[in-house]
């Protein structure tokens, strides 16, 4: 009997902790990119590109290159090699942008290492 019962323990505390586990920290995945520098029609928000395609299956550079809100200030170097972490934005993280330069999409970095 006390052989069932220490299984069961066992096996709740498995699954507690299994369960604590969230996906986003599973899911994660650093991408290589490179600051290009501040983009023409939305503030100070600098644009990166990525090294790889991130979001479809085309190689155009429209897919490789966003802007990326919540940059540090200290990664906002042209030509910097970094390493992030990224999101979509959520509602009210987006930036308002003019219509004068090509239309970039947009991600929250959530993570950055720079390569210097």
């Amino acid at each position: 009997m006390r052989h069932i019962k220490r299984f069961i323990l066992i096996f709740i505390g498995m699954s507690l902790f299994a369960i604590s586990c969230s996906k986003d920290e599973i899911d994660t995945k650093w991408y290589n990119a490179t600051v290009i520098g501040k983009g023409l029609d939305c503030g100070n928000t600098f644009l990166i590109q990525f090294d790889e395609d991130v979001m479809g299956s085309s190689n155009t550079i429209s897919n490789k290159t966003f802007y990326a809100i919540n940059l540090p200030e200290k990664c906002k170097v042209p030509e910097m090699k970094i390493k992030v972490e990224f999101r979509t934005p959520n509602n009210g993280e987006t930036i308002v942008c003019t219509a004068m330069g090509i239309g970039y999409p947009q991600i929250y970095i959530t993570k950055v290492i720079s390569n210097r």
